[in-house]
This record gives C-alpha cells, sequence and structure tokens, in this order.
C-alpha cells in the first residue's frame, strides 16, 4: 500500500508537469489546473463524508486531502517560478 505521502508526491508531480507544459507556453491555464485539482478534492472530501462513510470514506478523505496539499504546492511553486522569470527579464 501506498503512504500518503507518496500519493501527495505522485500528485505534486502530476499537477506540477501539467501546470509546466502550460507555463512554457506562458498561458494563464498554468494556475486553473491548481485550482481545478482543489475543487476536486474539497468534492470528494465532501463525497467521502456525506455519501461513503465510514472507514471506506475515511481513506477517500486522506486521498482528497493529499490532492488538497498537492494542489496548493502545485500552485505555489507555478507562482514562484513566474515571479523568478519576471525578476530574470528585468521586470519588477
Amino acid at each position: 500500500m501506498i503512504s500518503l505521502f507518496g500519493l501527495m508526491g505522485a500528485f505534486f508531480v502530476l499537477l506540477f508537469s501539467a501546470s509546466y507544459v502550460f507555463y512554457r507556453k506562458n498561458s494563464p491555464v498554468q494556475y486553473v489546473i491548481s485550482l481545478v485539482g482543489m475543487l476536486a478534492s474539497i468534492f470528494l472530501f465532501l463525497y467521502s463524508i456525506f455519501r461513503i462513510g465510514g472507514f471506506e470514506g475515511m481513506g477517500v478523505g486522506a486521498v482528497a486531502a493529499a490532492l488538497f496539499v498537492a494542489s496548493i504546492l502545485s500552485l505555489f511553486v507555478s507562482v514562484l517560478f513566474n515571479i523568478i522569470n519576471r525578476r530574470g527579464k528585468g521586470a519588477v
């Protein structure tokens, strides 16, 4: 069984690589990918509480929490890359 940190790392790599593809194209979609991941994790968490319940719902809720943290980290790193890139080109 994969650990929660491993799952979070896999989600981060997936979200960040998708954001990086759009970052190279200078597209604002790079931010939307992380935001969609956050919304999906919130809906998945609510689904795990109200629809599944019990110990199965607790496992799905943990996956939703890992996706939420990975989405936040992916968005943070994407914004950080944009700030660093703008400073390197001389923009303030």
